[in-house]
């Protein structure tokens, strides 16, 4: 990261409760290790200058994957994953391409939304909001009532949309966040990275499936 951050052991208590309080809002997946490619960075560092910025930004990131709201986990991944995608956003697309893989287990949908969504073995719904969000990532100036009119169609209703449009502009926002402020970018200069990474990512996404198997039979 190229700011200056405030470690946990470091922080006051108003940053402490900052960085503590939107956990238990979050879905069980993101207790998982994050993929070593991306080292020991963590997101919510980048607010830790302004403990309330961090505070209200990762509070409503964890309201909107709420359980008692309309969608799914896997099309909250679906979302996070296009917007990545969309945005060429590296730190983002490996970390939630990676908790949506932990929720289908499907590697074909994963590499499919990398390359070509349109390909990707999804429900009409599910390519419907693809459309939405890629349209509200590329320029949301474009989106029109036949975009909601579409999403009706398929099935969502208001509080649907507005979910759907909350968690694509939050990725929207926290993609430019990474990018901006080199998350996840320590070693991108060093022309073996590619082959480097996709093999460490390789061995997390084994390690993490193995993990996630022998977990579904503890519980």
């Amino acid at each position: 990261m190229w700011i200056k951050t405030i470690p946990f052991e470091e922080a006051d208590e108003k940053l402490k409760k900052a960085m503590l309080h939107q956990r238990h809002l979050y879905p069980a997946e993101y207790d998982t290790p994050q993929p070593p490619i991306l080292g020991d960075e963590r997101i919510t560092a980048t607010h830790s200058l302004i403990p309330d910025a961090l505070f209200h930004a990762f509070s409503t990131f964890g309201v909107l994957l709420s359980p008692d709201l309309p969608l799914s986990r896997r099309q909250q991944e679906m979302i996070a994953t296009m917007v990545s995608v969309t945005n060429d956003c590296f730190y983002w697309l490996v970390s939630h391409a990676e908790f949506l893989r932990l929720i289908t287990f499907d590697d074909d949908l994963i590499e499919k939304l990398k390359t070509d969504y349109k390909t990707a073995p999804i429900t009409e719904a599910e390519m419907v909001m693809c459309d939405f969000v890629v349209q509200i990532t590329k320029d949301a100036t474009k989106i029109t009532p036949k975009h909601h009119e579409r999403l009706r169609a398929v099935g969502f209703d208001d509080t649907g949309i507005l979910q759907i449009t909350l968690i694509a502009s939050w990725f929207n926002y926290i993609n430019r966040v990474a990018d901006a402020l080199g998350v996840g970018k320590g070693d991108l200069k060093d022309e073996g990275w590619g082959m480097k990474k996709s093999f460490q990512l390789k061995i997390y996404k084994t390690l993490l499936l193995v993990k996630t198997f022998f977990a579904s039979f503890a519980s």
